[in-house]
């Protein structure tokens, strides 16, 4: 009896050991993923496709085009805008 309660623990200590090693296993390129740490260096997870990818273009997204400065007159439409809409209203009242 005790022969096979051993051998049962021996079995059972393999596969869970075996499962942990298997699931310790970091991805590799296209393997499915669901964070970086999923993946082998240097590859990151893309979040898109959920594969392992190699990061391309240093991880931005895209560029933002330079804005215009804005005119000094624009500025002073927007500040002067709540107070000139009091003054119209009065001016405009029966």
């Amino acid at each position: 009896m005790n022969r096979q309660i051993a051998r049962l623990v021996m079995v059972a200590t393999l596969l869970v050991g075996g499962g942990l090693w298997v699931s310790a296993c970091k991805q590799d390129e296209g393997d499915r993923c669901q964070t970086s740490t999923d993946c082998d260096d240097p590859l990151v997870c893309n979040q898109a496709t959920q594969t392992c990818a190699k990061m391309i273009g240093g991880g931005i997204d895209a560029m933002v085009p330079p804005q215009p400065e804005p005119d000094a007159a624009m500025i002073d439409a927007a500040v002067d805008a709540p107070v000139d809409m009091m003054i119209d209203a009065m001016i405009d009242a029966p």
